[in-house]
């Protein structure tokens, strides 16, 4: 009974204290997203969503495993949730780098099990049938968007009833915390039949050996290629450490014509393929892979085991629906004669910064977060003076807002907040057909646009009562007037800024969504030339396009999506935000949920360049421009389902696409950050619907000597020795945010205790309180004692009960693949019979591997730009937005 008691008071003490440290575990990326209680990761695995009626949503997760130890294979199979043929058009991951070495999704029609997860690393594999592998995700790389018109077909006709997920956990010391993992996938589908099938075909070496020391090695893999053409998208490179760079090439009548390049120390994603070349029946396809044997005292061969190598280059096609063939491959090394003409630009390993080697090497490289500082401080194009922080006093007073929707400066530079009083945008305040629901509450009664002082927050102006439904966004002319769009009466309207809510001019017509020109669906902003009097309007959450009108209102142009290649473009998935480049004549466009900012020629429409980052999380919800510098854009993201990014600001510089700094709230959180502006002295406002606040954030330069909770943090350089003994910077990380890193981490190691007042306390107190201070030790003493057997005991029953998974020998990540020609793999027991190959518990064919890398950070420099990827049909408007 004493035993049962001390087991129970621990438990209650584990329990308080896990509820304790949550909000600090909770910070990571990966307990975010995957460090969950199996009985969470059930609840995360939804049924599929429908977004209407052909399209929907699969999610593919991990039922909270516990590896037990390094390079454990797992895999879990999900029935096709359909009867019919289905499309796979978008794959979304879920993981960390952090937990997950790398992730397969396969199709097959009979998976080795169905009735929970198993070790496929061993001789049971993956499917008992033929396998595709559909895609492959490795080092955060960001999520996969297929071409229009494009899909990998599943179900009925296929030949693939079930998914089957494989996920390599290379190091078991992810799990030291005990936490269940709960990593997968989202696949966005549709049951629309799409003109063309995609597939994957992988090129692999298979017996490269990379000798000790030498400096250079090349793997070549060439196969003819002998079915009906297919079209090449999207490439992946992978390796393990020794990989410098790996290409693939169409090789016709003697010519190579590049597919893609890339060094596989990079995050492992689909990059945008060459779009260029097609393959059709006679071409050779050839891949080469550089290794470096430096370092290494040993042969090292292609395998799975940390000490192993890899060479593979993933190819994503298209055909069309009548030839498909899901997966091919090729194994073949290619001839000296062949590879004596390969192009010299396969042989010149890609440069990699250290920022990114340091992502892919073991904790505790001291060197290399050495060479990191070294490398941030000397990033071209950064201005790393400065960094916008919080000011946390404004505004002095409570402004009383609801939904903030929309930010503007008008000509004397004082702040204009467009806010919604008490309506909201709910679930059901719109129809299918997008029409509003809730006209009988009638137009908001408060005064929707606050005119207040951008030092203080004090209101100088409200205006707007009775007029609007549910505002969104607003902007200023030179006159001061007001543009604004109302969603709900999906109409563009002209307020006149002298507080008699004047509408002098009014485009679309009063609660009547529509398409075309005299009408608008859920416009979201607009955005005014200076120069011309022209305005234009983002249109919106049901019209995918952007219009251009005269000063007076008349419809002059309108464009949608831009690309470089506009055969493949990409649709806008609600264009939320707009913002006019004066300097420069442009017009940059915030396009939410692909996650991106696009920009073009005010004057045409002409598409100019896109900007898209991994750091946005796949949403980008606002921008405003400033002409300091060559110019910068201000940005924020949005909550996506899909990906776990924190919501923050962001400063880029346009003309290098790079990230200058980011920053949020410090003392709470952004909800739903809506809209952004910048003034001329630098001032950032954010305004935040779920939090019915403005934000506002200067910029103070940090690379000056600051206090700080009473810690001086000296210059960057006598600081720099102590951060590099105990601190690893993340890879892409600016040399402010360097610096405020090294402020936490100085203030935790030596922190100030202020001295509190005492009071003289007479000597013969003291004496008397001694005798109690020793028996309340005592005590203290034995209570420990007690506890410590108690928990030791406990600990010994719990070991007995525990149910652990059984080891089992390192396997490959096809697993049993068999098939006919060119469209599969037919391995049996490869590597146990290859050439005389033979290695201990490992027989079976792995593409990705093991390096056992531990990788401390994300890497997020993938600047993955989209290859036309095609979004699921625009889902009904988000609440709130």
């Amino acid at each position: 009974m004493g035993l049962f008691v001390v087991c129970l008071v621990i438990a209650f003490f584990q329990h308080s204290h896990s509820v304790e440290t949550q909000a600090s575990l909770y910070g990571s990326k990966r307990v975010l997203e995957n460090a969950l209680n199996p009985s969470d990761c059930v609840s995360r695995v939804k049924p599929p969503q429908l977004f209407n009626s052909q399209n929907f949503t699969v999610d593919l997760r991990m039922p909270g495993v516990l590896p037990t130890k390094s390079d454990t294979y797992l895999c879990m199979a999900f029935p096709v949730p359909t009867s019919r043929d289905s499309y796979i058009v978008d794959f979304l991951p879920h993981a960390s780098m952090d937990t997950v070495h790398h992730m397969l999704l396969f199709g097959c029609q009979t998976p080795v099990s169905t009735s929970s997860y198993w070790d496929c690393g061993s001789v049971q594999g993956t499917c008992e049938d033929e396998a595709s592998i559909m895609y492959a995700w490795a080092q955060n790389a960001p999520p996969t968007k297929l071409p229009n018109d494009v899909g990998f077909k599943v179900g009925r006709n296929s030949g693939m009833s079930f998914f089957v997920l494989q996920i390599h956990y290379g190091d078991v010391n992810a799990f030291r915390d005990h936490h269940r993992d709960c990593s997968g996938l989202t696949l966005r589908m549709t049951l629309k039949p799409q003109p063309f099938i995609a597939g994957i075909y992988l090129l692999m070496s298979v017996d490269t050996v990379i000798l000790p020391g030498k400096k250079v090695t090349n793997a070549d893999v060439a196969c003819d290629y002998d079915s009906y053409p297919i079209y090449p998208f999207a490439f992946r490179t992978h390796t393990h450490r020794l990989g410098k760079v790996v290409s693939g090439y169409r090789i016709r009548d003697g010519k190579w014509s590049l597919i893609g390049r890339q060094s596989p120390q990079l995050p492992q994603a689909f990059y945008p393929a060459n779009k260029e070349v097609t393959v059709r029946y006679g071409d050779t396809m050839a891949t080469r892979c550089v290794f470096t044997g430096e370092g290494r005292t040993s042969k090292t061969y292609i395998g799975g085991t940390s000490n192993d190598e890899m060479c593979n280059f993933y190819m994503m096609y298209y055909m069309e629906s009548k030839h498909a063939i899901p997966f091919m491959s090729c194994m073949e090394p290619g001839s000296k004669e062949l590879f004596r003409h390969i192009p010299a630009e396969a042989n010149v390993p890609i440069a990699v910064s250290p920022g990114h080697m340091h992502s892919m090497m073991p904790v505790g490289n001291t060197t290399d977060d050495q060479q990191l500082l070294k490398t941030t401080k000397a990033e071209p194009g950064l201005d790393l003076d400065y960094h916008l922080e919080q000011v946390s006093t404004w505004p002095q007073s409570s402004l009383q807002l609801g939904q903030v929707s929309g930010l503007a400066l008008d000509s004397d530079s004082n702040l204009v907040i467009f806010h919604r009083g008490d309506h909201r945008w709910g679930t059901d305040s719109f129809n299918s057909q997008a029409r509003y629901q809730q006209r009988s509450l009638g137009p908001i009664q408060q005064s929707t646009i606050l005119v207040v002082d951008p030092a203080n927050g004090r209101i100088l102006k409200a205006s707007g009562r009775n007029m609007f439904y549910l505002p969104h966004g607003i902007t200023t002319d030179k006159d001061n007037n007001y543009w604004v769009t109302d969603v709900a009466l999906h109409q563009v309207l002209k307020v006149s800024g002298d507080g008699r809510d004047r509408t002098p001019l009014v485009l679309g017509e009063a609660f009547t969504p529509g398409s075309d020109t005299n009408h608008f669906c859920q416009p979201t902003d607009v955005a005014v030339d200076p120069e011309t009097g022209n305005i234009f309007v983002s249109d919106g959450y049901c019209n995918a396009r952007i219009l251009k009108f005269s000063a007076d209102g008349t419809y002059l142009s309108q464009w949608g999506a831009g690309s470089s290649d506009r055969r493949r473009r990409t649709s806008f998935q609600i264009p939320h935000s707009l913002v006019l480049l004066p300097d420069r004549k442009e017009v940059c466009v915030a396009d939410r949920e692909n996650g991106r900012i696009q920009c073009f020629i005010a004057e045409t429409g002409e598409f100019v360049k896109e900007i898209k980052n991994e750091e946005f999380g796949g949403e980008v919800f606002a921008i405003t421009y400033s002409p300091a510098g060559d110019g910068l854009i201000f940005a924020v993201n949005g909550d996506s389902p899909y990906h776990s990014a924190p919501l923050r600001g962001f400063v880029l510089d346009y003309s290098t696409k790079q990230i200058l700094d980011s920053f949020s709230p410090t003392e709470k959180e952004f909800k739903m950050p809506h809209d952004i502006v910048v003034s001329k002295d630098g001032s950032v406002f954010v305004g935040d619907a779920g939090s019915k606040a403005v934000y506002k954030f200067t910029a103070e330069k940090l690379h000056r000597s600051v206090k700080k909770a009473g810690i001086e943090v000296q210059e960057l350089e006598e600081v720099e020795a102590f951060v590099q003994a105990k601190l690893k910077p993340p890879p892409n990380i600016s040399k402010t945010a360097a610096i405020k890193e090294k402020q936490t981490v100085a203030e935790k190691t030596h922190p100030v205790v202020e001295a509190e007042p005492r009071t003289s306390t007479p000597k013969s107190n003291k004496v008397e309180s001694v005798l109690p201070a020793i028996i309340v030790s005592l005590l203290l003493i034995l209570l420990l004692v007690i506890v410590f057997i108690g928990v030791f005991m406990c600990w010994r029953k719990n070991k007995r009960n525990e149910m652990k998974m059984e080891p089992r020998s390192v396997g490959g990540v096809l697993g049993k693949i068999r098939g006919k020609a060119v469209g599969t793999l037919n391995l049996g027991k490869f590597f146990a019979s290859h050439k005389g190959y033979s290695r201990q518990g490992f027989d079976q064919l792995s593409t990705e591997g093991s390096d056992q890398e531990r990788n401390v950070e994300d890497s997020s420099d993938s600047d993955t730009e989209e290859y036309s990827a095609p979004p699921p049909r625009p889902p009904p408007p988000k609440s709130s937005s």
